[in-house]
């Protein structure tokens, strides 16, 4: 018996000793499994940050032109953000009116249609012309009547052979008629009329109306045939040579700006980025909309822009000292702006960047990574870089802008 209690001791003690083997076994098996996970993970991030630095050699960047200076502060001036329009000034539009009521004989212009000064643009018909040229040449006739009996009793007077009153009654006689004509003469001149020709030729039936200035139609509201009221719109003309900007701006901005500051703006339906200079600056705050307007001039040589069109600009402003890289120096990755610093030579990593204002091909840096100022950055061939890098990384999703 105590035999047998014997052996079943000795069998629990080995029974012990072998699954507590096994425990230790599993503990520095796992043990082993965590170190190699981490280890794997901190090789895998060394081989991407390594992936990320890229070196090219010295017949890579003379091919790419690629240009490195270090950061450096640049004057990026303040804007101001304002709308505005196209407009010509005063002396460059022109508003055509009938001049008496007519009917619309001929009108080939549409609006779009370029027209010289002195140009007709259309011609009218209507009784009352006839008659306005009946009464001048009437008052014309009455007038040299009244002017050869003028001077035979001036003549008469001098002579003291007729009286004083005889000679000053025929002399206002033949002064109203002269004030007369020159009335009818006015009154065919504003109507398109040359009083000269209706003398030499006798009553005309068409009246030609010419444009007073060379320009554009933007407006034309004639159709043969068409009545036409006294002074009702027929055409308007604009001249866009001399367009400039009208911008509005706030009256509580406007000690902001001064004369000469320059602005940028962009039409409305025109993917094009035009510059210009504020050349006045009004002193009344409209109350409607508590704006100064605020006049600018601009250069459009290809004649793109025209009267009446919507813009949205931007002032320039007295700016600020801040540090700033050419806009070509900053690309775009995964909705992100990064820039190429040189670690070393021929080797360039991309660091990340939060952008500010623009001016002069500038763009302000509001932020880099890390805060690190004190880099090289790559300022021309960026671009380039960003291929290269995309190559390394296996086609990363991006591509240069």
């Amino acid at each position: 018996m105590n035999k047998m209690k014997k052996i079943l001791a000795l069998y629990i003690i080995t029974i012990f000793f072998a699954c507590n083997g096994h425990r230790e076994s599993k503990d520095t098996h796992d043990y082993d499994h965590d170190a190699v996970e981490q280890s794997g993970k901190a090789h895998d991030n060394a081989h991407e940050e390594e992936n990320e630095e890229l070196l090219l050699s010295e017949s890579q960047l003379k091919t790419a032109n690629v240009a490195v200076l270090p950061l450096q502060k640049k004057l990026i001036r303040n804007r101001l953000a304002v709308t505005g329009s196209i407009e010509a000034p005063p002396q460059n539009k022109a508003t055509i009116y009938a001049p008496r009521e007519a009917f619309v004989y001929k009108t080939d212009l549409l609006p779009g249609d370029r027209v010289r000064k002195g140009q007709v643009v259309a011609v009218l018909q209507h009784p009352s012309f006839i008659e306005l040229q009946y009464a001048y040449l009437d008052a014309v006739n009455k007038r040299d009547v009244a002017k050869a009996d003028y001077l035979r009793k001036k003549m008469l007077f001098e002579k003291d052979i007729a009286s004083k009153k005889s000679f000053l009654a025929i002399r206002a006689q033949y002064k109203s008629l002269e004030s007369l004509v020159s009335s009818y003469k006015t009154q065919l001149k504003m109507a398109g009329i040359d009083a000269v020709k209706v003398e030499a030729s006798g009553i005309q039936q068409f009246i030609s109306i010419r444009s007073p200035i060379a320009g554009f139609v933007v407006e034309n509201n004639l159709n043969q045939g068409k009545y036409l009221a006294a002074n009702s719109e027929m055409m308007e003309i604009i001249d866009n040579d001399h367009i400039h900007a009208e911008l509005r701006v706030f009256g509580a901005d406007a000690h902001r700006i001064k004369k000469g500051d320059d602005f940028v703006f962009v039409p409305s339906g025109i993917d094009t980025t035009y510059q210009g200079y504020i050349k006045l600056i009004s002193q009344k705050v409209e109350q409607g909309n508590k704006t100064v307007n605020v006049h600018g001039h601009f250069e459009d040589p290809d004649g793109v822009l025209k009267s009446g069109m919507f813009i949205n600009a931007e002032i320039l402003m007295k700016g600020t000292l801040k540090y700033a890289v050419p806009e070509e120096a900053v690309i775009e990755k995964e909705g992100e702006q990064f820039v190429f610093v040189q670690l070393q030579s021929g080797v360039f990593k991309a660091v990340k960047v939060y952008l500010g204002d623009t001016d002069r091909g500038y763009v302000a840096l509001d932020a880099i990574e890390n805060d690190d100022w004190n880099q090289k950055v790559v300022v021309r061939g960026a671009h380039f870089l960003k291929g290269k890098l995309l190559q390394q990384l296996g086609g990363m999703e991006g591509h240069a802008h």
